[in-house]
């Protein structure tokens, strides 16, 4: 808006001729805190009036303008303010001042100050949810000094960085460097389950009586058993390394001593992301049930090295169990004369890569569960019991449960299940408490259907509910969501009429329920199939035997 066009008539002692007035647009202009926003300087040139014209402005502190001057071929400019962030919110009058060589004139407007906001600090997801074992993308906005995120990296404002693939849902943090201050923001992106079971390419060699583990780097080994390659043999050293990137099975490296599941082989997946093979195949040369020797998986050594015998020797079918001081517990299993049923017990310390005896259960057992507790613990329930001369009970199926206790290597009695069991299956539920379901019992026409859940608070056994298809030597999964899968074994064989018929029912558990739902069907369902959890929340089904005992190449992903 025009104020004046002052001349010496008026007093300031400029010549009357030649002219101009000055006018600002808009009369309002909002101005945010470290932003910019300018206003329209128009000069009217009045009698002939040909000079170049200076603009100036009188501002609040935290407030600068631009240098702006209009040439004689211009009517009109744009006067530029910056804010520095430091200014309070508040609306001020501006005069903006138009200068000549000869001739002044002033116009106002007034500036509203949106004052200092808090600097931007914004993470935001592509989406909010993806399938497990999928990606999206964040991108991270703000101001500071530099920036980077958890799991990621290094990160620009504004610009779009790639997640890995997500098994779970996963809470991403933002941390911005301002000064010598750092702040933070989150997001949390859901990793949902289609709950489907997907057929995949088979791999390139049949494998049945095998081991298998998950790798730190997201792939999963398949090792020894019976095998396409040598049908007659039940023990192999090969083994095979699925690509979850691909899908695809590739030949792995050579076991230092053949594999043979169910008999002789167990395998530990250890805390540090590796695993141990505790004995060897039957055609091994240490002989199977002579030493028991171990192979270890460390993720930062190449391939497998040998870390020396279990203290305990001569023993087969052992149940092995992860402990969370890097170590690993071997229990029960069978072992020769009189008395094969065991109640042996080995510690493999991490520090020195040794076995030690820690001497035995309170009860013979073999074909039991041993869980790994949340408080380090290890709940050891069910198994068979027979065989042990005098025998200690009619039951062939035991439904007692023990503790074992790695700070003093003491077995004490807990609880006992409702129905014994063995070759059964226990997951570890993610509010501490342990899942046991099917099995083999005492009545081989009515195998147990309950399932059953321990809790280590009160050392005491509920009832969870019943399986709607009886099942032994499967496996329960605990999924990234919470849930539970139980999935593969075979039908109990005095149902079955015949050993080795596979289960293609599967079914979820949910905790948050406490109720049992039908799953994906496995088709085709193979006895002694394996089944890996991946690092990216998918679950690998992979090969078994057919009625007739052949290995099989078949994969396929629970996800």
């Amino acid at each position: 808006m025009p104020l004046s066009a002052c001349s010496p008539g008026r007093g300031d002692g400029l010549s009357q001729e030649g002219t101009f007035t000055v006018a600002v647009m808009p009369a309002e202009l909002t101005l945010e805190a470290r932003r910019t926003a300018a206003v329209t300087v128009a000069i009217a040139r009045l009698d002939g009036f040909a000079d170049a014209v200076e603009v100036s402005a009188t501002l609040p502190a935290g407030i600068s303008a631009d240098s702006l001057v209009i040439p004689p071929s211009q009517s009109s400019g744009q006067l530029v303010l910056r804010s520095a962030g430091t200014e309070a919110a508040t609306r001020v009058p501006v005069t903006v001042t138009a200068t000549s060589a000869t001739h002044t004139s002033t116009a106002a407007f007034a500036l509203i100050l949106v004052g200092n906001a808090s600097p931007r600090l914004a993470l935001t997801p592509a989406t909010a949810a993806v399938f497990v074992g999928e990606r999206t993308s964040l991108t991270p906005v703000f101001d500071g000094d530099r920036a980077s995120i958890d799991g990621i990296g290094r990160v620009q404002s504004g610009v779009a960085v790639e997640t890995p693939p997500l098994s779970r849902a996963t809470t991403f943090t933002l941390r911005v460097d301002r000064g010598n201050a750092q702040v933070q923001a989150q997001t949390t992106v859901q990793a949902n389950y289609r709950n489907r079971i997907r057929a995949l390419d088979s791999a390139p060699v049949a494998q049945t009586n095998h081991v298998a583990a998950a790798l730190p780097d997201g792939t999963a080994i398949v090792m020894g058993g019976n095998t396409s390659e040598s049908s007659s043999v039940p023990d192999s050293t090969l083994t095979q390394i699925f690509d979850p990137a691909t899908e695809k099975f590739a030949r792995g490296p050579d076991l230092m001593f053949s594999a043979q599941a169910r008999l002789f082989t167990s395998v530990a997946p250890l805390v540090s992301g590796g695993f141990l093979l505790a004995g060897s195949g039957l055609n091994a040369p240490v002989g199977a049930l002579r030493s028991v020797v171990t192979q270890l998986f460390d993720p930062a050594v190449p391939g497998l090295t040998p870390v020396g015998d279990v203290a305990t020797r001569g023993i087969s079918t052992r149940t092995a169990t992860p402990l969370s001081d890097g170590g690993a517990l071997l229990t029960g299993g069978l072992a020769g004369g009189t008395n094969p049923v065991t109640d042996s017990a080995d510690r493999y310390v991490s520090a020195d890569q040794k076995w030690h005896a820690v001497g035995q259960m309170l009860h013979v057992r073999v074909g039991h569960t041993a869980t790994l507790l949340r408080d380090g613990r290890v709940l050891i329930a069910g198994g068979l019991t027979c065989c042990q001369v005098p025998n200690p009970s009619p039951e062939f199926y035991a439904s007692t449960a023990e503790i074992y206790d790695p700070a003093t290597d003491a077995f004490t009695e807990t609880g006992s299940m409702s129905a014994a069991r063995g070759d059964h299956a226990a997951a570890l539920l993610p509010d501490g408490r342990v899942l046991i379901s099917g099995g083999d019992g005492n009545d081989p026409a009515a195998p147990p259907l309950s399932t059953e859940l321990f809790d280590p608070a009160t050392g005491q056994f509920s009832s969870a509910g019943d399986l709607q298809a009886p099942r032994d030597s499967h496996s329960a999964v605990a999924l990234t969501d919470g849930r539970v899968l139980v999935i593969g074994g075979e039908v109990p064989p005095e149902l079955a009429g015949m050993v080795g018929v596979g289960v293609s029912a599967t079914e979820v558990f949910d905790p948050a329920t406490g109720r049992w739902s039908a799953g994906p069907a496995l088709d085709p369902a193979f006895y002694a199939a394996t089944v890996t959890m991946l690092s990216n929340g998918k679950v690998l089904v992979f090969g078994g035997q057919d009625a007739g005992g052949s290995p099989q190449a078949a994969a396929a992903l629970f996800e």
